[in-house]
């Protein structure tokens, strides 16, 4: 059973799991100042060969946080104030320093810290998954994130696309039917041939 009840974590595990046959590790509690937080999922192939971003990016070790909000901020505006703050905070570093507000934990220096334990290195990157991401922002400061810090930003329609195409070339589809997500996609993709009309 997952540790996670949220859909796009699941979704997202299913992506790197099943499409990109990287090994997970979930909830991995991160010691902060007031308790504990956590890293949502670590993933890595056990061969340590890359896998790929929808965007072509080369990954072999990521950390990765997924926000789902879409009920109240469904254009990622909200999230692009947020992203914009967080970059500013970030300034020239690699994390947000300890104690300092920061609105996605993965970019703290905790986290940070506790990847780089978990990895052996700092050679990781940090993706980050949510509903939506205003284009601007996307424009104006992803780029600098992903070249500087090795931070990443996608949506959960990118993921969709990937996982559409990759589901389409797939050889021996029932195979996906060991887990309930993938049972899930295999059902309503395959069987029912159910295709977002906005991919």
């Amino acid at each position: 059973m997952a540790s996670r009840s949220n859909a796009l974590s699941e979704l997202v595990r299913f992506w790197l799991q099943s499409r990109h046959g990287c090994l997970i590790a979930e909830s991995v509690p991160v010691k902060v100042s007031h308790g504990y937080s956590d890293i949502d999922l670590v993933a890595m192939r056990p061969d340590l060969q890359p896998w790929v971003l929808p965007d072509g990016t080369q990954v072999i070790r990521a950390i990765i946080e997924t926000k789902d909000e879409h009920d109240f901020d469904p254009t990622g505006h909200d999230f692009g104030r947020r992203v914009k703050e967080d970059a500013e905070a970030l300034g020239k570093v690699q994390y947000i320093a300890r104690g300092k507000k920061a609105n996605f934990s993965m970019l703290r220096q905790e986290h940070y810290e506790k990847a780089a334990s978990i990895f052996g290195t700092t050679a990781f990157q940090r993706l980050f998954v949510v509903h939506a991401l205003d284009a601007s922002v996307r424009q104006e400061i992803c780029p600098a994130l992903a070249v500087e810090k090795h931070i990443y930003w996608i949506t959960v329609e990118e993921v969709m696309s990937d996982l559409i195409t990759w589901y389409e070339h797939l050889e021996n589809r029932s195979v996906l039917r060991n887990t309930l997500v993938g049972d899930l996609w295999h059902l309503l993709v395959g069987y029912c041939n159910l295709r977002p009309e906005t991919l």
